[in-house]
């Protein structure tokens, strides 16, 4: 993108930027805080930002500051298991904690040293199957980054690739089931790695261990000793330990061993593949919709056989995304996460898969599946309820509750730690190979309330934050929580009964409270008064009362003209970033795609109109009034009440967004608002309008960098839910995590288009 064109985009950024607008009180939250006799202070963070997880954190501080300030719950947004199986590690918005299972203690081992006032997405990391080792990217901008590989033990670092790119989803590697060895992708072509040679820095130079050319998709491992690489139609299997010999001599003996071809095409960037691990089984999801099993021959020559190959219909729902799981009995289990077409909830359907599709299961609002080391079991959450099911006969074994789950990790194939809104669990196989109905708690997730014991104040209770009957003590060597005996529950009910208060404020010394800021990120700040002594006040963390600027805010719009490509996925993103945004619907769209609308409006999004027909109102040959334009609307509307029985909301854009100021005029005049953000309208640009001299067409990273490095408060940005007309290498749409992501990183939440004024 030359500088002329780059200038002349920002300046049409900046100029459709609109200010002044709103906004509302910020969602970080200081609460409950109490002082014992000793000076040590109890309090709680909530966090209720859009994009993450809302949650509250318990602090342990000290009023003398005589000792440093400690995280005394710990929340589970992700959890990986390392050492094998002997650390489990736990991370969120504050930093990373490991879990010894061996010492049954919690320690961080990287902390913010603030209260994070921004809501930013959790960055995913590929664990090596032993746990010693993990590949993650570190962003460098809006769309790349560098891959890394780190030792777990020692947390040394390795670049692998200095420019990737970076995603919030998944991590462009993939590890050998003994964890000896890895795949990577790096500028269009895959490598392998050997993770001690990269530590003892014997590492054979990169043009020396590229497999071939491809996406991190095109590779699987069946096990520790075979990867699957697929390129185009022909379908290899590669011996790891003649990964070396196969890749130096490569151009005499080949890259591997063709094993078959594939009677679609395979591409990378769209399609995934599975392996069972006697690789005489490929199953294969092309462009999210055709599912194909095959049975491989091991002939070179000749395609696969067929066993199954058909597009994917769900009267119910619309598929977000697939797993597929490969039986000790030769069966195959699909997984299907859906978005219902006539409520807009998600939901995953089981299958087993053969020469046809046999429902097993069908789950409401299911997290994903995990499998367990040997294969033969999957866990999943679902309801506040986490489940164990036997891979083969599709029974459960075992099902836990009390709590929502959020994530969770094999320990071992009879070991499973459960992180769920409250607690982090740990869930032991029991008798008759099943799993009890409880597991034993390690520490807190959040708190319900917590308070000093009484009479022992120096001991911490809480109350659990998904079970208020059940209280747990705090062990502050350890860092862990432990249940409480029933005294610890006597205690706090006869303290609301006698109406004394569970918090106390205030020692012989010093007095807590919460006040008011001119840090617009906090809703409150916490403040310490030494009244014993010069009866100053201190903030316990300075940064929350520093002034400064309200939280930034913008608006995603999504066009629906006539096609519904992209509608799945962008639905998908938005649940799982918790976000509601604006959609304008063409009358096109309405009538082709009924059941769509209302999936869109039963997920909570708001629903605009872009008019009835999905002709440039621009062009000449059209007669402009209000009268035209007022019918235009009012026979949108009438269609979309028919499609879902809900009324448009009063705001509206022309398609294409080209309108003049009789258009717009008019349609004012029919009580609508419009709705302006054509000049960002980038991602309906096709190859073919480049080739016809056109200079605006950008691939989608591009247009997220360029959306980033032009953020401004109150920005409108235009999503399209497909195009109908010509062709472009990627979707803006197929990046929304990413988008999404960054602008979270830069501070920004997400509103209605109405909000913005």
């Amino acid at each position: 993108m030359n500088r002329k064109f780059a200038c002349l985009l920002l300046f049409f950024l900046f100029s459709f930027s609109v200010f002044h607008f709103p906004f509302l009180s910020a969602q970080v939250k200081f609460e409950n805080p109490q002082i014992n006799s000793e000076s040590k202070v109890l309090f709680t963070v909530s966090h209720n930002l859009g994009g993450t997880i809302p949650y509250k954190t318990l602090f342990l501080a000290d009023a003398t500051k005589t000792d440093a300030t400690k995280i005394i719950t710990c929340f589970p947004e992700r959890m990986e298991m390392l050492a094998g199986g002997s650390v489990l590690q736990v991370r969120n918005r504050y930093g990373s904690a490991r879990y010894s299972v061996a010492d049954s203690t919690l320690s961080w081992i990287s902390r913010e040293d603030s209260i994070p006032a921004d809501a930013k997405a959790m960055l995913p990391q590929a664990v090596s199957p032993d746990g010693k080792w993990a590949c993650y990217v570190k962003k460098t901008d809006a769309a790349t980054g560098k891959l890394y590989l780190k030792n777990m033990s020692t947390l040394e670092e390795f670049l692998l690739n200095d420019k990737c790119d970076f995603d919030y989803d998944e991590v462009p590697a993939k590890w050998a089931g003994d964890g000896s060895v890895f795949v990577y992708e790096k500028a269009g072509n895959l490598y392998f790695g050997d993770p001690k040679a990269v530590y003892q820095k014997v590492q054979m130079d990169e043009e020396f261990r590229k497999i071939g050319e491809g996406t991190i998709n095109c590779v699987t491992w069946a096990s520790s000793k075979y990867l699957i690489y697929i390129n185009r139609d022909l379908v290899y299997k590669i011996s790891a330990k003649e990964l070396y010999t196969r890749t130096l001599y490569s151009q005499m003996v080949g890259i591997g061993i063709v094993i078959g071809r594939l009677p679609l095409g395979f591409d990378g960037r769209k399609d995934k593949f599975w392996v069972n691990p006697l690789i005489n089984q490929i199953v294969t999801i092309n462009s999210n919709s055709v599912i194909s099993s095959y049975r491989v021959n091991g002939t070179a020559s000749s395609y696969l056989t067929s066993v199954y190959s058909k597009p994917f219909k769900d009267i119910k729902g619309s598929p977000v995304d697939y797993d597929v799981f490969f039986c000790t009995d030769g069966s195959q289990v699909l997984w299907v996460n859906l978005i219902g077409l006539e409520d807009g909830k998600r939901n995953s359907t089981v299958y087993r898969l053969s020469d046809e599709l046999k429902e097993l299961n069908r789950v409401e609002n299911a997290t994903h599946p995990l499998l367990s080391p040997d294969g033969r079991k999957v866990v999943f959450a679902s309801q506040k309820l986490a489940y164990i099911y036997d891979l083969g006969s599709w029974f459960e074994l075992g099902r836990l509750g009390g709590e929502s789950v959020y994530s969770y990790v094999w320990g071992s194939n009879s070991l499973l730690y459960i992180g769920g809104e409250s607690t982090v669990r740990e869930w032991k196989l029991g008798e008759n190979n099943r799993f009890p109905n409880n597991g034993r708690v390690l520490f807190l997730s959040a708190a319900q309330a917590a308070f000093w014991k009484p009479g022992a104040e120096n001991i911490v209770c809480a109350q659990s934050a998904g079970n208020k009957a059940t209280f747990y003590d705090y062990d502050s060597f350890k860092n862990v929580w432990q249940a409480s005996v029933e005294d610890s529950r006597t205690s706090f009910e006869y303290m609301k009964k006698a109406e004394v208060s569970v918090y106390a404020v205030q020692n012989a010394k010093y007095r807590v409270y919460t006040g008011l800021t001119d840090n617009k990120l906090f809703e409150n700040a916490l403040y310490i008064r030494n009244f014993a002594g010069s009866g100053t006040s201190y903030a316990v963390y300075p940064e929350t009362v520093k002034p400064g600027d309200e939280r930034k805010k913008l608006a995603l719009v999504f066009d629906a003209l006539d096609s519904a490509d992209g509608l799945t996925h962008i639905l998908a993103v938005l649940a799982s970033y918790n976000i509601k945004t604006t959609f304008f619907l063409n009358g096109e769209f309405i009538r082709r795609y009924p059941l769509e609308c209302k999936q869109i409006i039963e997920s909570g999004h708001d629903c605009c109109s872009m008019y009835f027909s999905t002709a440039d109102l621009t062009e000449k040959g059209f007669i402009i009034n209000e009268e035209f334009i007022r019918r235009g609307l009012a026979r949108n509307e009438d269609e979309f009440y028919a499609a879902t029985g809900r009324e448009l909301s009063l705001m509206w854009h022309a398609p294409f967004y080209k309108a003049n100021r009789e258009i717009k005029k008019a349609g004012e005049a029919s009580g609508y608002r419009y709705v302006e953000a054509g000049r960002l309208a980038l991602d309906t640009y096709t190859l073919e309008k480049a080739a016809d001299g056109k200079k605006w067409y950008l691939g989608a990273k591009d247009l997220v960098k360029l959306y980033v490095d032009a953020a401004e408060p109150n920005m409108i940005i235009p999503i399209n839910v497909g195009i109908s007309a010509g062709t472009r290498t990627d979707y803006l749409y197929e990046k929304l995590s990413l988008l999404i992501g960054d602008f979270l990183d830069l501070g920004y939440e997400f509103t209605l288009v109405r909000n913005i004024k």
